[in-house]
């Protein structure tokens, strides 16, 4: 069962400040509509008893053993969703992300690098590229991905927003879309540990 919440509901917290505050100014993360962290691990190419249990600063400290191998923590989001967030500065190779949402499974990604990709919110469904997800320039204008229309009322692009503040209202979309947003707690779970090989 996925959890919802209202369509214009918004964080406790900005997203980015949570993000910079956890030392993910470089982001990268994957949201999955499934609970089977398993079938997760196996798309990935890994076996899910391989990896270790971990809390967020044990993940973040096991980041640098092998940069050029993305290490991703895995685990709960919200109910019918999980999360694969990309430790360390790395991004999950695109083939592992279709994958991920092959058999008719949806995945949100978003990623955030300074400078060479200041921030976007991309949208996968059964394997496919389906858009991008953003909101709208004024209220009521047109977006790329019509089914999420909704979730980015009050969150207009509009005025002088920096890349920052531009991304942070992407990942109120997506906390509107999952029914969860980032907080403290999401990062006070015990998730999973993954190296994940490009050839997976």
């Amino acid at each position: 069962m996925t959890m919802q919440i209202a369509e214009n509901a918004l964080p406790e917290e900005s997203q980015w400040v949570l993000l910079v505050e956890h030392h993910l100014e470089s982001f990268n993360c994957l949201w999955v509509d499934t609970e089977d962290v398993g079938e997760i691990a196996r798309r990935m190419g890994v076996e899910p008893d391989s990896g270790a249990p971990c809390d967020f600063p044990t993940a973040m400290r096991s980041s640098g053993v092998n940069p050029r191998t993305p290490v991703v923590w895995v685990g709960e989001h919200a109910p019918g969703w999980s999360v694969v967030l990309t430790v360390n500065r790395g991004s999950v190779p695109p083939e592992i992300v279709e994958a991920l949402s092959s058999g008719g499974r949806r995945v949100l990604e978003a990623y955030f690098h300074e400078v060479v990709h200041p921030g976007h919110l991309i949208y996968l469904r059964d394997g496919d590229y389906i858009g991008d997800v953003y909101p709208p320039s004024e209220p009521g204008g047109k977006v790329e991905v019509e089914e999420f229309a909704a979730h980015g009322r009050g969150l207009e692009l509009v005025g002088d927003l920096s890349d920052a503040e531009t991304f942070d209202r992407f990942l109120v979309m997506m906390g509107r879309i999952t029914g969860r947003f980032i907080d403290r707690p999401w990062f006070s779970t015990t998730r999973t540990l993954h190296p994940v090989s490009p050839e997976a």
